[in-house]
């Protein structure tokens, strides 16, 4: 049997222009170790998931962005179950690729393909880090959609805009140097106001309506290396989310840059949350991201973010040791009146 899948999407960027060498490079690097399937688009992907599920794979490598992977790793789950998924390796392939770069996967796709075969050729084990999914149900789909991380609000937003303005690193630098700028200058009002929802977490309704930003997240850096958790979740068991409302955005946003890197506190206020859950429900929700996969809503929806399996990612470094915590605590009004107060 054929322990070795590998499932590639001729529309992401890298494959787009040379799918035919892609394919060669690989079923060469492993030769009859590995079953190798093309996605050109959805309707082909459970075919594809059918036929490595037959081969019984211990090893998955996905050629496409995060995009590809929330949707490859979502039929799988929903025709095999949560249980005894095959250890995955992300190449690299797509305009959003926070999954490899959090596992370290920052070479090319036929790199990483070789180091992994030189792994098995020799007998050793895979080194692997342990990311969790995040379990997405919403009234709109018929079974849960799968991803590393869910975005809602702003980011929501900035996506579309990225890819209408043709995607890449370029793109996404400049996008992310105005909204910050537009941010330090509270020039633009219009980008960072509330959209309308009801958020719980763990069960406990948010003490406010409307929030600018909700992310849920299995990863532990985001795009461009961004360290924004302050608790650390347990994969399969929690995941992180962080909620910001305008209030809270407006009054804090020259720190905000730096908290990008070193992650903020939750305020007393309840207009910040960053924090470990175990279960997320947003109502009225008009659309979000899972891993870069757009998906939008005609009629406001209620969503539920769960802690979905924990995923083995082929990781050359290993489990790094998380470093000692660096985090940043904005004072607020009543921690500033105690200052006062002391003598």
């Amino acid at each position: 049997m054929k322990k070795i899948g590998i499932i590639l999407n001729p529309s992401a960027k890298i494959n787009s222009r040379k799918t035919a060498g892609v394919l060669k490079s690989l079923g060469d690097t492993f030769g009859d170790k590995a079953i190798l399937r093309t996605t050109k688009n959805e309707g082909e992907l459970p075919g594809a998931v059918k036929a490595l599920r037959k081969e019984k794979i211990d090893i998955l490598l996905i050629s496409g962005g995060d995009g590809t992977i929330c949707n490859v790793l979502t039929e799988f789950i929903n025709q095999h179950g949560e249980d005894r998924l095959p250890m995955v390796a992300p190449l690299m392939g797509g305009t959003i690729n926070m999954i490899g770069s959090d596992a370290g996967l920052r070479n090319s796709q036929l790199s990483i393909a070789r180091k992994i075969n030189d792994f098995i050729e020799k007998g050793k084990p895979l080194p692997f880090t342990e990311r969790s999914l995040v379990r997405v149900t919403d009234e709109s789909r018929e079974s849960p959609a799968y991803g590393f991380t869910w975005i809602d609000g702003l980011l929501y937003n900035f996506l579309i805009e990225y890819y209408s303005q043709g995607a890449g690193i370029q793109v996404a630098s400049v996008m992310t140097m105005k909204m910050l700028v537009a941010l330090i200058s509270n020039s633009d009002r219009s980008t960072f106001k509330n959209i309308d929802s009801v958020v719980y977490m763990d069960g406990v309704r948010l003490p406010h309506e409307g929030h600018v930003l909700l992310i849920a997240s299995g990863l532990r850096k985001l795009v461009f290396g961004f360290d924004i958790w302050d608790e650390k979740s347990k994969p399969g068991v929690t995941f992180n989310a962080v909620y910001i409302r305008e209030e809270y955005l407006r009054k804090n946003r020259h720190i905000l840059p730096l908290g990008l890197y070193r992650s903020l506190k939750s305020d007393p206020a309840g207009n910040f949350v960053n924090r470990a859950l175990s279960s997320l429900k947003v109502e009225r929700n008009m659309g979000y991201i899972i891993d870069g996969e757009i998906f939008k809503h005609e009629e406001p929806v209620d969503v539920i973010i769960e802690p979905g399996p924990g995923i083995r990612i082929i990781s050359f470094h290993g489990e790094k040791k998380l470093q000692p915590e660096n985090r940043i605590e904005i004072p607020t009004e009543r921690s500033n009146e105690h200052n006062k107060s002391q003598p």
